[in-house]
């Protein structure tokens, strides 16, 4: 018997070194993920205070007449919580992209509240 065990202890000590090897490796990647991310974090906020101190890029006009669109198509109370344009002003548009743009927006149906 003790003979089986001296054949045998190599093995699993091995054995133990591989799995403390993985768990290392794999301890090692989630930290490098964990510092990742909080770089991710970090520019991300520095994108947003930035987006939050640009000059906005909608006019008074434009924003009166969409809450007036919300306004006449919803019927009751609404929040508009961004509006962004769909293409740049000097952009041309194709034709293409007016009829799918146009068919994807008849697709949605808004229900009215009465």
């Amino acid at each position: 018997m003790p003979e089986t065990i001296q054949q045998n202890l190599p093995l699993a000590l091995v054995g133990l070194l591989i799995v403390f090897a993985v768990l290392s490796v794999i301890a090692l990647v989630i930290s490098l993920i964990r510092q990742l991310d909080e770089k991710w974090r970090h520019q991300e906020k520095i994108q947003t205070a930035q987006a939050l101190d640009r000059e906005p890029t909608v006019d008074n006009t434009t924003l009166v007449l969409v809450a007036a669109a919300a306004a006449t198509v919803l019927r009751g109370r609404y929040r508009i919580t961004s509006i962004r344009r769909l293409m740049p002003t000097d952009h041309k548009r194709s034709p293409w992209t007016a009829q799918g743009r146009s068919q994807l927006q008849g697709s949605h149906v808004v229900e009215r509240k009465r």
